[in-house]
């Protein structure tokens, strides 16, 4: 095992779960509020754009949690936090306003190119795992 895939690992839990209680508040508190806030931030269609970030938000998270397509959501998590930080935090400035979300990037896009196969989903669709018996291999 190597370190940098316990990092991966604790950076997955941690970006997972912080989303997944986001997206599962957007829900529990109703979306309906979600979409009105959306619109009251001027975001263009907040109803489907309600729907989509409280979605990729809850499902991503859990998907994150359980290492499952670790580099497509964080691409699309990464996305949703340049939107909030676009249509929201801009104006606030970095203090107090969007330094959470570039932490949040930055995690993400670690997740983006190294990937995370420690104790993930991802590790029993990956080819490079998979036994190889029958196959040809050369040696490196």
């Amino acid at each position: 095992m190597y370190k940098n895939e316990v990092g991966g690992f604790v950076l997955r839990l941690v970006l997972g779960g912080i989303f997944l209680l986001h997206g599962f508040v957007k829900f529990k508190e109703g979306i309906s509020e979600t979409i009105t806030r959306f619109g009251e931030y001027g975001i263009p269609f907040n109803e489907i754009a309600g729907f989509g970030v409280a979605g990729i938000e809850l499902l991503g998270g859990f998907f994150l949690v359980i290492g499952f397509s670790v580099r497509f959501v964080s691409l699309l998590l990464i996305g949703v936090m340049v939107g909030a930080i676009v249509f929201v935090k801009f104006e606030t400035g970095f203090l107090n306003g969007y330094e959470f979300n570039i932490a949040l990037i930055a995690m993400a896009v670690y997740l983006l190119f190294a990937g995370s196969n420690l104790m993930s989903l991802d590790r029993l669709f990956n080819e490079k795992e998979k036994s190889s018996k029958g196959k040809i291999q050369f040696r490196n």
